[in-house]
């Protein structure tokens, strides 16, 4: 009995794979977490267009985060600069 509690749940694979299929499982829920609060919170996005991105995040967890982070907010930056552009043209004349 003791010699079975040393192993780990499975005895065909090893603690040190289960340790890093449960860290990246942990590290993949809080990457999904963390890109809905972010989209939730993106006030540049209308509600259709949070709607697919959210849709994009669950279709494919383990991608949809990653491509929000990538190209969801950067499309936030661009978006952002084309509107703060020079608010008066006095100062360069």
């Amino acid at each position: 009995m003791l010699a079975w509690a040393t192993q780990g749940a499975n005895p065909l694979v090893p603690t040190s794979w289960e340790f890093l299929v449960t860290g990246i499982g942990l590290l993949l829920a809080l990457l999904l977490v963390a890109a809905f609060i972010d989209i939730a919170r993106s006030r540049h996005l209308t509600g259709l267009t949070q709607a697919v991105w959210v849709l994009v995040v669950l279709a494919f967890p383990a991608i949809g985060p990653l491509l929000w982070f990538v190209i969801g907010r950067r499309t936030t930056a661009v978006t952002r600069d084309s509107r703060s552009g020079p608010t008066s043209s006095a100062g360069y004349q």
